[in-house]
């Protein structure tokens, strides 16, 4: 008996999880309430506070769970034994850019995390989440160039710090600029060359890549 009804209480949860992942891709976060997830999971809103705190907690446990393979890949990446830093760089960055345009959980979450300001209330907790989450990502890809410029697979006078904020920028920027572009470009499809001409970038360096802009012809 105690099995079975912790199988329940497992499938309620994943019930719960499947129907909020549905509604924020249709409503948005801000805009689904508490009953409208309990309604579309089948379960009563005590059910939904057995299991979560708020919807925040939900957001939570649900987020982890969409970027668990990024994650993987994350700390592979991070690892200073791993000996292919950039190759792992590059495979991380192609499956985020990847995963970002096929999901739209994971679109009208980074709209999120760039206009914080839809957040309020309780969903201030989400707000400051995503804003360490944020700030981590960038660490991460700190500690990946260290591995590569330890590697010698990228230049030893790459200025760490400068470079993963550029490199972050740049992804933001594609991410943001291709939402704002109606989709028009096939980022699945174009994901590995994109990763590559930044990646061409960091391996010149930027002493090398402003040497190289300074020789190549102006093109009137």
């Amino acid at each position: 008996m105690v099995r079975r009804t912790k199988e329940e209480a497992l499938e309620t949860r994943n019930r719960l999880m499947s129907a909020a992942l549905e509604l924020f891709s249709e409503k948005g976060i801000a805009r689904t309430t508490l009953s409208d997830i309990a309604t579309a999971a089948g379960v009563t809103r005590g059910a939904f506070y057995w299991h979560f705190k708020n919807k925040a907690e939900l957001f939570e446990v649900l987020w982890a769970q969409l970027r668990n393979p990024l994650e993987e890949l994350a700390e592979i990446s991070e690892n200073p034994q791993e000996p292919e830093p950039v190759e792992k760089l590059r495979q991380l960055l192609v499956l985020l850019l990847q995963t970002m345009v096929s999901n739209p959980v994971h679109q009208h979450i980074f709209r999120l995390m760039i206009n914080r300001n839809e957040l309020e209330g309780d969903l201030r907790e989400i707000g400051e989440h995503m804003q360490v989450m944020h700030g981590q990502f960038r660490a991460r890809m700190e500690r990946i160039l260290i591995n590569a410029v330890a590697r010698g697979q990228l230049p030893a006078d790459l200025p760490i710090g400068l470079a993963a904020f550029m490199l972050q920028s740049m992804i933001d920027g594609l991410i943001a600029s291709w939402m704002n572009a109606d989709k028009k470009v096939d980022m699945h499809l174009e994901a590995p060359a994109i990763v590559d001409a930044i990646l061409v970038m960091l391996r010149l360096g930027f002493a090398g890549s402003a040497a190289r802009v300074a020789e190549s012809p102006i093109v009137s």
